[in-house]
C-alpha cells in the first residue's frame, strides 16, 4: 500500500472514530507500528490530525488551514480597511515584522510612503510585493509550507531572533471565548510566539469573523497585546475600560 493510500485510509477511519491508537491502526492496516507512527507524524505536520496519547484524532474541517489562493479571496475589502488602519502605526525608520497571514498581506499597499523602514516576514507573497515597492525586506527562509507559501520551522525562528523588532503585525485563526488567540497550525503558532518575544509592540489585526473561534493551539491572551485593529465591537468584552486605548475599531 502506497503512503498516500495509507494516509487516506487513516483519515477515513478517523472520520468514524473520535480517537484511534497507533496500535489499532497498525493492526487495521496490516503495517508495522513504526510505519504508522511516521504516517501520523506526517498527517500531523499537514495539520490534518492531532496526536494524542499514542494515537490520533482528526482535526475538524473548520480547524484545517485552507490554501492561500482561497484565503486571499475571502473578505478582502474588510482586510484592506484593517490594514490601512494598522499601517498608521508604522513610523519612519521602524523595523517591523509582518506575518504570513492573508489578512496582513494587504499591508504592503500602505507602506510605500513610510521612510527608511525595514520589513521582516516569513511570507513569500508579501516579501515579493514589498521588494517591488522598493521597501527593504528580509524573508526568513526555512521550510516552505504549500498551503501558505510561507517559511516555518527552527531556521525561520532563529532568523527572527537576529532582529530587535519595533512592531509586530499579525493575525491568526481566531479568538476563543476566554480571550485566547488560537490557531490550527502549530508551526504558525510557534513562529508568531518567537516574533512576539522579539517585538517591542504587538498589533493584532482581526476581522469580526474571528471572534469566538477556538482551534487547537494557544498563542497569547488578547489582553497582553498592545493594539487590536478590528471591525467588531466584540473586542471590548475582553478588556477593562482603562484599556480601551489598545483598541482601534475600523
Amino acid at each position: 500500500m502506497l503512503k498516500e493510500e495509507r494516509y487516506d485510509k487513516i483519515l477515513d477511519i478517523l472520520e468514524k472514530e473520535e480517537y484511534v491508537s497507533a496500535l489499532q491502526l497498525s493492526r487495521m492496516l496490516y503495517v508495522s507500528l513504526p510505519t504508522i507512527r511516521r504516517d501520523l507524524a506526517e498527517l500531523h505536520r499537514r495539520n490534518q490530525i492531532t496526536r494524542s496519547h499514542g494515537g490520533a484524532k482528526k482535526i475538524q474541517s473548520e480547524h484545517i488551514v485552507a490554501p492561500l489562493n482561497f484565503r486571499k479571496t475571502v473578505r478582502t475589502t474588510e482586510k484592506r480597511a484593517l490594514c490601512r488602519a494598522a499601517a498608521k502605526l508604522v513610523n519612519d525608520n521602524d523595523i517591523i515584522f509582518i506575518d504570513s497571514s492573508t489578512t496582513t498581506l494587504q499591508m504592503a499597499e500602505f507602506l510605500s510612503e513610510k521612510k527608511n523602514i525595514t520589513v521582516i516576514t516569513n511570507g513569500i507573497p508579501l516579501a515579493t510585493v514589498l521588494v517591488k515597492k522598493g521597501i527593504k525586506t528580509y524573508c526568513t527562509g526555512g521550510e516552505i509550507f504549500q498551503n501558505s507559501l510561507a517559511h516555518f520551522g527552527s531556521f525561520a525562528e532563529d532568523f527572527i531572533q537576529r532582529f530587535n523588532i519595533d512592531t509586530l503585525f499579525f493575525s491568526c485563526h481566531g479568538v476563543n471565548e476566554k480571550g485566547m488567540l488560537t490557531d490550527p497550525s502549530l508551526p504558525e503558532t510557534q513562529i508568531r510566539k518567537v516574533a512576539i518575544n522579539q517585538s517591542k509592540k504587538t498589533v493584532f489585526i482581526c476581522d469580526e469573523t474571528k471572534f469566538l473561534l477556538s482551534t487547537p493551539y494557544n498563542l497569547v491572551p488578547i489582553q497582553k497585546l498592545d493594539h487590536i485593529v478590528t471591525n467588531s465591537t466584540q473586542v471590548y468584552k475582553y478588556f477593562q475600560s482603562e484599556d480601551s486605548n489598545k483598541i482601534i475599531i475600523v
